[in-house]
């Protein structure tokens, strides 16, 4: 979330530094809906470190609990651990096209080295690596990983999260290199364990396709298959594509539901398309403007410009002029 800034980002930042009792209402911008700017953004993150030191920021994470209904991040909390986490998080950073992204260097079970990097000649400043670093960790924490141990720097000796409390990085560390360590937790069956029962036996009478359409929903940024969809519900795939054939079989369903699900957020005109596209599970900005283009004949820029809410006083619709990703 680099290049631009969305109003979660903002939200987010605002809100953590109100807990920590810092007033920032004069300085932060104001993205409603929209996204602001990497100038914008960086000027504002440059300027609370200047004043207030780079643990503020790092500890933005720590909101993210409070704020878990937004769809953006709802779509990361969604991960089923931290590989999964990891794969949200580029798909994210490609929906933004970020100037910055997290390079994931190595991914173990319980460990990962990251850094976060730029082009040749323009690296992110202090305060952009430790807000994604905190937001990171927190994701991290949320999605499975117990007892995290977050460190910064090339000798990976400065402990900047440890015991659930988080800790500012001395003067001279290179806050861009990231080492996490964690535990992952083992899920032991019990001895004498009872064979599940498959949730088409637990509610025979339920439409499957209402069944399935249930499931999809409930975490659009899952990489859902025929084969994992018929596996949740206790069926065969065979089975399970028969009976969706009515609703234009499994991808088809799949589509529908994202369109509605993106139709409804770009309605609300509460995010960026972009940042809409990957809370409903697209692979990427081309690939959602291309199929709700398919599905609704307009682009969903074009669909938010034509039939959303119209901004309120003194707000901008900035989201108006990324026609090109949306």
């Amino acid at each position: 979330m680099d290049d631009f800034a969305s109003s979660t980002l903002v939200a987010a930042v605002r809100r953590a530094l109100a807990d920590d009792g810092i007033d920032a209402a004069s300085s932060a911008p104001v993205a409603d809906g929209a996204l602001l700017p990497f100038d914008v953004k960086r000027r504002f993150l440059g300027g609370v470190a200047r004043a207030y030191g780079l643990l503020p920021l790092l500890r933005v994470g720590v909101v993210l609990p409070k704020i878990a209904s937004d769809p953006v991040v709802a779509a990361l909390l969604g991960a089923e651990g931290p590989p999964e986490l990891l794969e949200r998080w580029r798909r994210l950073e490609r929906f933004t096209r970020s100037r910055h992204h997290v390079v994931f260097r190595e991914a173990g079970e319980r460990d990962l080295l990251a850094e976060h990097a730029g082009p040749p000649g323009a690296p992110p400043e202090p305060a952009e690596n430790v807000l994604v670093l905190g937001v990171l960790t927190v994701l991290l924490t949320m999605t499975g990983a117990r007892d995290l141990t977050v460190t910064a720097g090339r000798d990976r000796r400065t402990v900047v999260f440890a015991d659930g409390v988080f800790r500012a990085p001395p003067p001279g560390c290179d806050t861009s290199l990231w080492r996490f360590t964690w535990l992952w937790p083992l899920r032991r069956a019990p001895s004498n364990p009872a064979p599940p029962a498959p949730a088409h036996a637990a509610a025979p009478d339920l439409d499957p396709v209402s069944r399935a359409r249930t499931l999809l929903a409930g975490d659009l940024a899952r990489r859902w298959t025929l084969d994992v969809v018929a596996a949740e519900l206790g069926t065969s795939s065979r089975s399970l594509q028969r009976r969706l054939q009515g609703a234009g079989g499994f991808q088809g369903l799949l589509g529908s539901i994202r369109t509605e699900a993106a139709a409804g957020l770009l309605l609300a005109g509460e995010h960026a398309p972009c940042l809409v596209g990957f809370a409903c599970g697209y692979a990427d900005q081309p690939h959602f403007t291309r199929e709700f283009k398919r599905r609704t004949a307009v682009t969903p820029a074009a669909y938010r410009a034509a039939f959303a809410r119209r901004p309120g006083p003194g707000r901008t619709d900035h989201h108006s002029t990324k026609e090109s990703h949306g």
